[in-house]
């Protein structure tokens, strides 16, 4: 299990060539594309422009329930309004910076669905768009390392994180 891969503490570049073991060890295909830090899906465009994949955006939320990694479409806008009518729960904010620290041991900048792996208690949902596996492609994200982004099928990506633990969610955002 990828939590076995995992070692508190290491740093980010650690973290994703932890990813990228685990990828290997369980014969996922993927592709690994390096560029210098990006803080921002247009940033990262820059440098990841000549690859096919669907481009998203990932926002660390929280309400009364708990925290929420939601992943949309990089154009796409968040109703919060929506998701609460459609998770029939509590009015959803932004989760404050510490939290994210705190959480998913990352920072502003950096959050992705592998952040996952660092919620060792399995607490944070994460909600993905239905907009996303209806697109056929690939999926980029940072492997905890914004120096980086992994290539791989959405389902693949959906399948480790129902395999880590946590909650996931496929919604019409």
């Amino acid at each position: 299990m990828l939590e076995s891969f995992f070692i508190l503490g290491e740093k980010m570049k650690t973290q994703a060539k932890i990813i990228s073991t685990y990828l290997d060890n369980e014969g996922i295909d993927y592709q690994t594309i390096n560029h210098p830090p990006v803080y921002t899906a247009e940033e990262a465009d820059k440098y990841v422009q000549n690859y096919q994949f669907i481009r998203t955006k990932n926002l660390f939320l929280k309400n009364k329930a708990g925290y929420y990694l939601v992943a949309l479409l990089e154009n796409k806008r968040l109703d919060m309004k929506k998701l609460k009518q459609r998770l029939a729960t509590s009015r959803f904010s932004f989760a404050r910076p510490e939290e994210l620290k705190a959480k998913l041991q990352i920072t502003s900048g950096a959050v992705s669905p592998f952040n996952l792996i660092n919620d060792e208690e399995h607490q944070v949902t994460f909600i993905v768009d239905a907009d996303i596996l209806r697109s056929g492609q690939k999926i980029g994200c940072h492997p905890n390392d914004n120096t980086a982004t992994i290539v791989l099928a959405v389902t693949d990506l959906l399948q480790i994180v129902k395999k880590y633990g946590n909650p996931v969610k496929v919604i019409e955002l």
